[in-house]
């Protein structure tokens, strides 16, 4: 189990890595003109860099809710 603030500072590393995985050198690393699936490589990993930020974004945020919810309030 992760302590509330070891999770904050997971979502302030997953904001920077995030931020980092979307700027223009590493864009420019896949801005090429191959089609996997018949889509362009650029939006295609834009799109799952994006999908990737929010399923651990949000595997980090429903860890901490059921954490929670689980208590009881004063």
């Amino acid at each position: 189990m992760m302590s509330e603030q070891q999770r904050k500072e997971c979502l302030v590393v997953l904001f920077v890595v995030g931020a980092l995985a979307l700027t223009y050198p590493l864009l420019s690393l896949v801005d090429w003109l191959l089609l996997p699936l018949g889509i362009p490589l650029l939006y295609l990993y834009i799109f799952v860099v994006w999908l990737v930020i929010i399923a651990l974004m949000a595997r980090l945020v429903e860890g901490s809710e059921s954490r929670t919810n689980g208590r009881a309030e004063p």
